[in-house]
């Protein structure tokens, strides 16, 4: 299923606004984005160029407050959050359906970007570079859709990088994630795509996240819904069935109220989850 079909399983989107917003309304769209949603965009997908507000030129504000579809999902969501009337009813998973909704509209602005690949170069890229934050997030969206890429849109990390390996090894995360999208498993292709990946999290949370996911969506398949009931007592790192385990309960905590340091990382999590872990809609069983 497409990130759209599985965002769909919450609900349909609210009814589009027959008028235009008034400047006091998208005024605290704004604010709010950049307060709430602008940090984890730019954080999940490291990347700068979600910060409106840093960007210069024309087109920055224009990204979200002209886009008249994402403005009214944005309303609709903070008059969800109005009726609440305790977090236990149903209300509180409207609202939550529709956060869903939102931020993956905010992170689909990239998609204003034409299409492209950032030619090989010596020179670090700049860290609102459009191309790039529109390459990325299609990456992320092949990943929890199940599907291959046909060539790998993500730039290469410059040999010399003027010395800033904390770019590099960025660059070279993406770079690698990207990579085994387009793999079959001939030699073990992905698996040292795999292991690529795992040496260059650092500690960060997103990258923990699309490295699980990718662990789920690699070995997922390999076994039945209930393998964890079967694992042995001391996990084997080596194990393929420890590093599932270990990567599902990790998306499961990331999904929860209490997990996931951002919205966006939570309710990303949530759709891995549905993806890959329970009911597991993007696994393809092996029979």
């Amino acid at each position: 299923m497409k990130v759209d079909e599985l965002i769909a399983l919450g609900g349909s989107p609210p009814a589009p606004s027959s008028s235009p917003r008034p400047r006091g309304t998208l005024d605290e769209v704004a604010r709010i984005y950049q307060d709430v949603y602008m940090p984890g965009l730019a954080a999940f997908f490291e990347t700068a160029w979600y910060n409106f507000k840093a960007q210069q030129g024309a087109n920055a504000p224009v990204a979200l407050l002209n886009s008249p579809a994402v403005v009214d999902l944005f309303v609709s969501f903070l008059a969800s959050l109005a009726n609440i009337k305790s977090p236990d009813n149903a209300d509180m998973a409207a609202a939550g359906f529709l956060e869903t909704r939102l931020v993956w509209a905010l992170a689909c602005l990239a998609l204003g970007t034409p299409a492209a690949t950032n030619p090989p170069s010596d020179d670090l890229i700049a860290p609102n570079d459009a191309t790039e934050a529109r390459n990325r997030l299609e990456v992320f969206q092949a990943l929890l859709s199940g599907e291959r890429l046909t060539s790998n849109p993500c730039f290469p990390a410059p040999r010399k990088g003027d010395g800033n390996r904390i770019r590099i090894r960025e660059l070279e995360f993406w770079w690698w994630l990207a990579e085994y999208l387009t793999m079959d498993d001939a030699a073990g292709q992905r698996d040292h795509a795999l292991t690529r990946m795992r040496n260059l999290l650092d500690g960060r949370e997103n990258r923990d996240v699309l490295y699980s996911l990718a662990v789920l969506r690699e070995l997922s398949p390999r076994f039945p819904p209930s393998f964890e009931l079967a694992l042995p007592q001391h996990h084997d790192e080596a194990d393929p069935r420890s590093k599932l385990a270990v990567a599902a309960r990790f998306i499961r905590s990331e999904a929860h109220t209490t997990g996931g340091t951002t919205n966006v990382v939570r309710r990303f999590a949530e759709l891995a989850s549905k993806a890959f872990i329970n009911p597991g809609f993007n696994i393809a069983r092996r029979t």
